[in-house]
């Protein structure tokens, strides 16, 4: 018996079945061997467009070598390891993508009755990019709109709507939203292009060398019929409704480099597209995330591929998330001291001292070099000392390694009162168990002896159930003392999920920096509404009622369920230097940690979220992210949650705070440079909701 992706064959079953059937007599001859059959297994329920463009109309773009090699590699990948059959792949390639063309694929897709819903797909580009002023109407972060240039384009710029122009975001922010609403989110976009240089550079040690991107004049326009042929959709703490698949929840986009760099082709070969695909190749697609991928590139030269989307850590091609993996720091042998390390990883990470690593060769885990133990703290480092086992010699670190944390520091555990209760010893032995243990990296739990130790949450018997205390002071000023859930008091697996994820969930609530270097940064939060004006996706703009206030007052956020409103979001840098954001909302009822924004990810230099001096706008505007509307359980008549906003100067990636409901199954010259400030910060603000608030 043979099976693969493609193939089973069935010789020895049918065997087995035949002889089982009739009944052999001696003396009769053998029946002759029974016939192989294939059965043919459906394909791979991928879809793919793939646009590849070397040769431009105008002479005022500058053709290229390497864009439909790519374009014909990514198809050759698909059809020869993915087995994806050609049929369920579209290529276009130089005169074949026109606008027009590359716009109507993608509507294509979305009317293809083959794709069904939670199918993959892929839209991949290589050829050039470009970037010009904004319209007037057209909200933009940046003030500027970027495209990608289609054969037919003409650098100059046209009046005419339907020949000459660029692809442009909002168009196509708008055709995948339209995508995602008809077949799903899973949705992946690549581009192997940029949005800057003039598309005339080249290397003049390599000729081969050349810029995927143009720059158009300053008096570029769009021609504003653009616009007409695209009706805006109707539109209506949870994603606000109609919000699911918009902006930069619809798909996920890796691109070739970061704003202002530019994408380079050597050899006939994109650099980006070459390393991807030798990436994928080489690795396991079933456990790949985007995020993985963006961050297991080789480093490309003045190149940093970035990944952005609500849906990072997705495995690629697949709607399911990744399964967590313990986070990996770069480490390095210090300079000075034998035997003493720097962590890439400090308090701004949640690294404190003692905290306890394994080191790793590579990230493959396979080789340990030694045990290091944190000794100090900084920012965004950690000093960490070799631990020996007996007469164990510090290891060497000729090249960086991988720590993984095996043990946390101090003052990382979440303090708990049980009340006496002979009904609860199994919870009280299994928890004096792990307070012995070794955790394993986890955060652990200190059992204190009254209310009056100040606990984070209090453990309480009631007939045959066990209910949890909210001992957070704003939260009982509000009238939220008990957590909405109740869990039976002889599931001992289910109380000790409860304190597990309580653990991570106030340990990351209340996880601040020792100063305040940010505190003058502003968060706002507004009730929104429609203005009748285009986004960045045309659909109708979100903005702040003009009539109404700033709603964050003095660090609390008062809302009113019954009003069904959509609240967004703006925070303000408010200091000299750039910064990156993120921003997740703690639900104190049900310990889930969920995510408002996040920056994108790359290997190295990640996009920042906000320049000095500069606004990030969530839920409206053209940011990309969702509206955000609130409601009470069934039976609440409060509830608290807290929005907790990161702030740092170097790039940190905190998606690891998020986490689910643990009951979920209960419920759903040159002058002299100043030295780089490595700073971090943390503001929290509380969102207290009630019905019928006066005034609201």
């Amino acid at each position: 018996m043979f099976l693969n992706w493609l193939n089973i064959t069935i010789s020895a079953m049918l065997d087995v079945l035949q002889c089982s059937s009739s009944p052999m007599l001696a003396g009769e001859p053998s029946p002759s061997p029974p016939q192989t059959i294939t059965i043919g297994r459906p394909p791979p329920p991928l879809f793919a467009l793939i646009i590849g463009i070397d040769k431009y109309l105008s002479n005022g773009v500058r053709d290229l070598s390497g864009a439909v090699a790519d374009a014909n590699a990514v198809d050759t990948f698909l059809q020869k390891s993915l087995h994806i059959p050609n049929g369920q792949i579209k290529i276009i390639r130089n005169e074949e993508a026109t606008r027009v063309t590359i716009e109507t694929e993608i509507k294509d897709l979305g009317n293809n009755p083959a794709i069904k819903k939670d199918d993959p797909i892929l839209i991949y580009y290589a050829g050039h990019g470009a970037e010009a002023n904004a319209p007037s109407g057209w909200p933009s972060a940046s003030g500027r709109l970027q495209m990608l240039v289609p054969y037919d384009f003409i650098p100059s710029g046209s009046d005419d709507s339907e020949r000459g122009q660029g692809v442009l975001d909002v168009r196509l922010s708008h055709l995948l939203a339209d995508l995602a609403a008809k077949k799903s989110d899973n949705i992946t976009v690549i581009f192997d292009c940029c949005h800057s240089g003039s598309g005339t550079r080249t290397d003049y040690n390599d000729p081969t060398f050349a810029v995927r991107g143009i720059d158009l004049p300053e008096t570029y326009t769009v021609a504003q019929d653009l616009l007409h042929d695209i009706e805006p959709d109707a539109r209506a703490s949870v994603v606000a409704k109609g919000f699911e698949t918009t902006g930069l929840s619809s798909h996920v986009l890796l691109s070739a480099c970061k704003r202002g760099q530019e994408a380079g082709e050597r050899d006939g070969r994109g650099a980006f597209t070459s390393a991807l695909l030798s990436l994928l190749q080489q690795n396991d697609l079933d456990k790949l995330s985007y995020k993985d991928i963006i961050t297991n590139l080789p480093d490309l030269s003045e190149q940093d591929p970035q990944c952005e989307g609500v849906h990072q850590s997705r495995c690629l091609f697949n709607s399911k998330v990744a399964s967590p993996q313990r986070e990996l720091y770069p480490i390095r042998a210090s300079s000075d001291i034998p035997g003493q390390y720097v962590l890439h990883a400090g308090e701004a990470h949640g690294i404190t001292k003692k905290a306890q690593f394994v080191v790793f060769a590579d990230r493959t885990m396979t080789t340990t070099l030694g045990t290091v133990v944190v000794s100090n703290t900084a920012a965004f480092t950690a000093t960490c000392d070799f631990s020996a086992r007996g007469d164990e010699a510090p290891f060497r670190l000729a090249a960086p390694g991988f720590a993984l944390q095996t043990r946390v520091g101090g003052e990382q555990d979440i303090r708990f009162f049980i009340e006496p209760d002979e009904r609860l010893l199994s919870i009280f032995h299994r928890i004096a168990d792990e307070m012995q243990s070794d955790k394993g990296g986890k955060r652990g739990f200190r059992l204190v002896e009254s209310r009056d130790d100040e606990p984070d949450l209090v453990v309480i018997a009631d007939g045959d159930d066990v209910h949890f205390e909210i001992m957070d002071k704003l939260c009982r000023q509000h009238g939220l003392t008990h957590m909405p859930f109740k869990v039976k008091i002889d599931d001992s697996d289910t109380l000790h999920r409860v304190l597990r994820s309580s653990a991570d969930f106030y340990w990351y609530l209340h996880h601040s920096s020792n100063g305040s270097p940010f505190a003058t940064s502003t968060l706002e939060c507004m009730k929104l509404e429609e203005t009748g004006e285009y986004t960045d996706d045309l659909e109708e703009v979100l903005m702040p009622d003009p009539n109404g206030d700033n709603l964050n007052i003095r660090g609390v956020i008062m809302v009113d369920v019954d009003q069904d409103a959509i609240y967004g979001f703006k925070i303000t840098n408010t200091i000299s230097l750039p910064l990156y954001v993120s921003m997740f909302y703690f639900d104190v009822s049900d310990l889930s940690i969920s995510s408002y924004y996040q920056p994108g990810s790359a290997k190295e230099n990640v996009d920042v979220s906000l320049p000095p001096g500069e606004s990030l706008v969530i839920g409206y505007g053209a940011s990309g992210t969702v509206p955000h509307m609130y409601t009470l359980r069934e039976g609440q008549d409060v509830d608290v949650g807290f929005l907790k906003l990161f702030f740092s100067t170097e790039y940190l990636d905190l998606s690891g705070i998020v986490q689910g409901s643990p009951f979920i199954e209960c419920r759903g010259g040159t002058r002299a440079m100043p030295e780089s400030r490595n700073l971090w910060d943390a503001m929290c603000v509380a969102v207290v909701q009630k019905k019928g608030l006066e005034g609201a």
